[in-house]
C-alpha cells in the first residue's frame, strides 16, 4: 500500500477513534492537528521523490540514447590477394562490422565521428617480399608502424591506442618498396572506441 495512503488510513482511524471516545480534549485537537501538518509534509516529500525518480529516469533513458549513438567498431579484411604499390593505402574491403559507420570500405579510411580514445590493431601477411606500413593519422601522424621481412610468407601486427579527434582520418599505408599483400583473416584492419 502506498504511504501516503497508509498515512491517510492512520489519520482517518485516530480521528473515528477520538469521535467515538469523546475525548475532544485541546489535547486531542492539538495532536489531530499536528497529524494533519506531518501527513502534508509526507506528502509534498513523497511528492518531491517522484518527482526526483521521474528526473533520474528520464536522464538513464537519455544517457542510453546516447551510449548507443556513440557505439563505434569496425572489423574488414581484404577480399582477394592485393597488389599494392609502395606508398599506397591498404584498403581493407571486406567489412565484417562497422557498428557506427566509421570505416569506408573504398577508401580504407577510419573517420572518426565521434571524439574519444580508440584501440586499433592492424595484422598484414605478404608474398616473402620485405615490406613496410604505417598506420598513419590524418595522412602525416604514424601512429604505429609494421614491418614485414622477405622470405616465402610472412606476417606483422600491431595494437595501438590513440585519441582522436571528431574528423581524425586512419589508414594503413605502405611504405618504400611494393608489395603483395594476402586476402582474407590473413589482412585485417579494426578498431573500436574505448571511451
Amino acid at each position: 500500500m502506498p504511504l501516503h495512503f497508509t498515512i491517510s488510513y492512520f489519520l482517518v482511524v485516530l480521528l473515528y477513534v477520538t469521535y467515538v471516545h469523546g475525548t475532544k480534549s485541546a489535547t486531542a485537537s492539538a495532536d489531530i492537528e499536528q497529524l494533519k501538518l506531518n501527513y502534508q509534509h509526507m506528502n509534498t516529500k513523497l511528492q518531491n521523490l517522484i518527482n526526483e525518480n521521474q528526473r533520474l529516469n528520464s536522464e538513464v533513458t537519455r544517457l542510453q540514447t546516447r551510449a548507443s549513438d556513440t557505439t563505434v567498431a569496425f572489423t574488414a579484411r581484404l577480399s582477394l590477394d592485393t597488389e599494392l604499390s609502395a606508398t599506397g593505402t591498404v584498403i581493407f574491403d571486406d567489412v565484417l562490422l562497422n557498428s557506427g559507420n566509421a570505416y569506408n570500405e573504398r577508401n580504407g579510411h577510419f573517420t572518426a565521428h565521434v571524439a574519444g580514445t580508440y584501440q586499433l590493431a592492424v595484422s598484414l601477411t605478404n608474398f616473402g617480399k620485405e615490406a613496410h606500413f604505417a598506420v598513419q593519422k590524418n595522412g602525416h601522424d604514424v601512429l604505429s608502424r609494421l614491418y614485414i621481412k622477405s622470405g616465402l610468407t610472412y606476417s606483422s601486427s600491431t595494437v595501438v591506442v590513440a585519441q582522436l579527434n571528431v574528423g581524425d582520418v586512419v589508414q594503413v599505408k605502405g611504405q618504400y618498396f611494393p608489395t603483395n599483400l594476402r586476402e582474407g583473416l590473413y589482412s585485417v584492419f579494426s578498431g573500436f572506441l574505448i571511451k
